[in-house]
């Protein structure tokens, strides 16, 4: 590729190009291997967990790997039984892009991982209507949770 001329903020005029495949790979390197601690504590808790393999945070909703959501009570209630863990409930406020903030109730289980400390995982407790609910209201996850708060 060619050189372009690019003026910079100050107006001074500077060649510019394209860098050179050694230094765009040395860039990978360096980047993976930065990422390399978040990677191996991702693994340990999703193998702690029983997560499937490969699995890691979602970085675009704020995910970590000690503090990360699942779908629905039913996918916690699945962890709940596998690992055990302490159970609660809280009010949050929600929001979505384009969306106008609402209440939720949040079901979180918390598990000391061993290695890795105390994990947090949550969901939003399904709020439809007890005559119509989307997910079963009866599962050990949410009897533990109101265990808790009577």
């Amino acid at each position: 590729m060619a050189t372009q001329i690019v003026q910079n903020r100050a107006g001074v005029n500077r060649p510019t190009s394209p860098l050179p495949p050694a230094a765009v790979q040395a860039m990978h390197r360096i980047e993976h291997a930065l990422a390399a601690p978040q990677r191996e504590l991702a693994a340990k808790v999703g193998k702690a967990l029983g997560l499937y393999s490969g699995w890691q945070p979602r970085r675009d909703l704020g995910e970590t790997a000690t503090d990360f959501s699942v779908w629905s009570q039913v996918e916690l209630n699945t962890l709940f039984g596998r690992v055990g863990g302490t159970v609660t409930t809280g009010r949050v406020e929600r929001r979505t892009t384009g969306c106008n903030p609402w209440m939720a109730t949040e079901l979180r289980l918390t598990v000391n991982v061993p290695g890795v400390g105390p994990v947090q995982i949550w969901t939003d407790l399904d709020d439809e209507s007890e005559d119509y609910p989307l997910y079963p209201r009866d599962l050990p996850v949410i009897h533990a949770a109101r265990a808790v708060t009577a």
